[in-house]
């Protein structure tokens, strides 16, 4: 069996990618004209473009907004924002018990003996 790997050559690649870009057809119509698997094409355009921080495909279309750096940034502060709030949450609900149950025995223990 034949191994596939490493078929096409790094310049070829590229010239690949380029073309792509360059022409704005899709990778399945220049896949079909090259002669090369869809998935290996959309790899490969994948790589470069984030090798040369461009946006991604659903982000050029605008189906995902593009996140910039500062934002994720952002995004992870919110995370760890969140699950701090959850933790507070959580506290204040054991103090909410914790007063309801000496609320019912302050009434259990105000009520007079007979």
């Amino acid at each position: 069996m034949t191994n596939n790997r490493n078929k096409y050559s790094p310049e070829f690649r590229k010239e690949t990618v380029e073309y792509v870009l360059t022409t704005g057809k899709s990778a399945l119509r220049a896949s079909k004209e090259l002669g090369i698997g869809v998935s290996t094409l959309q790899r490969w355009l994948a790589g470069y473009r984030k090798t040369n921080d461009l946006p991604s495909s659903s982000e050029e279309r605008g189906t995902r907004p593009r996140v910039a750096q500062t934002d994720k940034n952002l995004l992870d502060k919110l995370k760890e924002t969140e699950k701090a709030l959850k933790l507070k949450d959580k506290e204040l609900n054991e103090e909410r018990e914790k007063v309801e149950i000496l609320k019912k025995s302050l009434h259990i223990f105000m009520q007079p003996r007979e």
